[in-house]
């Protein structure tokens, strides 16, 4: 049940931005300032137009249409929702940063804007010591309690299998035995 309302919060949240999201492009459209104009229609239709239309699809349609529906509200259309958005909102950090690089307002030549191995290093490295530090982090501190899986092992063998044989279909008779043998235990 849980899930279900995460799922309303995102759908919520979804909305807010596509909102937010709205109102900030108007602001840019109407202001007609040549400088913000060459970064909008490089936003709205120049080179990275796939870019803007990928990152309005994967904020505002696609959760809207999962959690909008209730047959598709489930926790599997919840997760794919939800990363959905961690890549809409990774794409929209590069369409703020990217195409006003490549659209100075001083007076240098316009372009597309190409990573540098520098940039590209400084990417890789800060990846990878995020993904150094969760190992650590997870070898110090486990992720699951190795005590609780050892000792509760023998004991949660015996309850899944009781349970499934009062789950399936049997004979009343051995039901019966089967729930007084329960009790004795």
């Amino acid at each position: 049940i849980h899930f279900k309302y995460l799922g309303t919060l995102l759908l919520v949240v979804a909305l807010l931005w596509t909102y937010f999201t709205f109102a900030e492009y108007l602001t840019t459209f109407y202001g007609h300032e040549p400088a913000e104009m060459r970064v909008f229609l490089y936003k709205f239709g120049g080179p990275y137009a796939p870019f803007f239309w990928l990152m309005v699809f994967c904020n505002f349609l696609l959760p809207v249409v999962i959690l909008s529906n209730k047959k598709l509200k489930t926790i599997t259309g919840i997760l794919v929702a939800s990363i959905g958005v961690v890549i809409g909102m990774w794409l929209e950090r590069l369409i703020i940063i990217i195409p006003t690089l490549a659209n100075p307002r001083l007076p240098y030549p316009t372009g597309m804007y190409v990573p540098s191995v520098t940039e590209i290093g400084i990417a890789a490295a800060a990846t990878s010591a995020f993904v150094l530090g969760f190992m650590g982090f997870s070898k110090l501190f486990p992720l699951i309690s190795i005590w609780e899986t050892k000792e509760g092992r023998e004991h949660s063998v015996h309850e899944v299998s009781m349970r499934l044989r009062e789950y399936l279909p049997g004979q009343p008779e051995e039901k019966q035995v089967e729930a007084s043998l329960k009790a004795e235990i």
